[in-house]
């Protein structure tokens, strides 16, 4: 699915990651030194950030929102967009959560989406329907998880891989426009997944056992599991078209984009897309070398990261932001950032 919206800009976007640093060099004395560097050197990843115990998705969101309420006239935000995959609560929704905690009005509607590395763009086309449609005045995209939650230490594919951390964006009525692309193919969906947990796959005695998998790792139904290999191979074929999409609908030229925003995944696999693509290494940041695979929140914090050097070299005017994985699912949006407050990353 494509669309285009109009009347709506990007205003703020903040983010926040734990402060708690895990070194992988640490885990030399469990899968030894060989292989923990080869990992690293495969995926760009030499830290992630782990949430604490009792600290959730929302508590970074909240951070990330206090950041721009603290700035921005917040008195006229009607709406809230809470995407996750590890949300506070089974129920009640956490954007309810959120809209008492952040003392909003008692009118705002609140949406919560399951959604995870494509969820960052799914969050701004919510919020943008909300605001093009004038149901909405200024709606706050709150996007994060607490993934390492799901992960087995035993299971060096994911510790080695996912990290924490949570995003606000601001999206309000405004002289912009969006273009939207949206792709997905349900069928792959085993290939990144929490098998136990939900009403289809209930939690038991068994499902907490851990034993070795398939594919060598050591996990139980209870954690995630993702096959690296397939996930690449979904991005490679389903990324460049939609891109393509979007750059007609936009009038755009490949070589009038000053930054192609990927999930950050991995550094193996943003490579083999720029590759693909053709495209100049200064325009598909890389950044989730000291914070991890960070799912939905992984685009805003690359944003957060690169903001000095996109705002300086004038890359943001023309942006193509892209998430790809879980579901599995493509999302990307064509959009003028040039005038969007990026924050730094808050660490609490």
């Amino acid at each position: 699915m494509n669309t285009k919206l109009s009347g709506v800009a990007i205003r703020s976007i903040a983010t926040a990651v734990p402060k708690q640093d895990f070194d992988l060099t640490e885990l030399y004395g469990v899968y030894g030194t060989d292989d923990v560097d080869r990992i690293m050197a495969l995926n760009g990843i030499t830290h992630i950030r782990t949430a604490p115990e009792g600290m959730c998705s929302s508590d970074f969101c909240e951070a990330a929102a206090r950041l721009i309420m603290a700035e921005e006239s917040t008195a006229n935000i009607d709406g809230i967009v809470f995407v996750s995959q590890t949300p506070d609560y089974i129920l009640p929704a956490t954007s309810a959560v959120l809209q008492h905690r952040l003392g909003l009005s008692k009118d705002t509607v609140i949406f919560d989406l399951n959604s995870g590395c494509p969820g960052y763009i799914y969050g701004l086309y919510q919020a943008s329907l909300l605001v093009a449609s004038g149901a909405c005045t200024s709606v706050l995209v709150c996007v994060g998880d607490v993934i390492t939650r799901y992960v087995n230490q035993l299971d060096r594919s994911s510790q080695m891989v996912f990290g924490d951390g949570g995003s606000a964006t601001l999206v309000e009525r405004g002289s912009g426009e969006i273009a939207f692309g949206f792709r997905t193919d349900g069928s792959g969906g085993k290939h990144l997944i929490i098998p136990a947990g939900g009403c289809r796959h209930p939690i038991t005695e068994d499902t907490g056992m851990v034993s070795v998998q398939s594919d060598g790792n050591m996990r139980s139904d209870e954690d995630i599991f993702m096959d690296g290999l397939e996930v690449m191979n979904y991005a490679v074929r389903e990324v460049p078209p939609i891109i393509e999409k979007l750059l007609e609908q936009m009038g755009w030229q490949q070589s009038e984009v000053g930054t192609f925003g990927f999930h950050q995944a991995n550094r193996f696999m943003l490579d083999n897309l720029r590759k693909i693509m053709r495209l100049p290494k200064d325009k598909v940041p890389v950044t989730m070398e000291k914070l991890g695979n960070t799912g939905s929140a992984s685009i805003p914090l690359m944003l957060a990261e690169e903001r000095e050097r996109l705002s300086t070299e004038n890359r943001l005017e023309k942006s193509i932001l892209c998430g790809f994985g879980v579901g599995m699912s493509c999302s990307a949006a064509a959009l003028d950032l040039s005038q969007t407050k990026i924050w730094d990353f808050l660490e609490i």
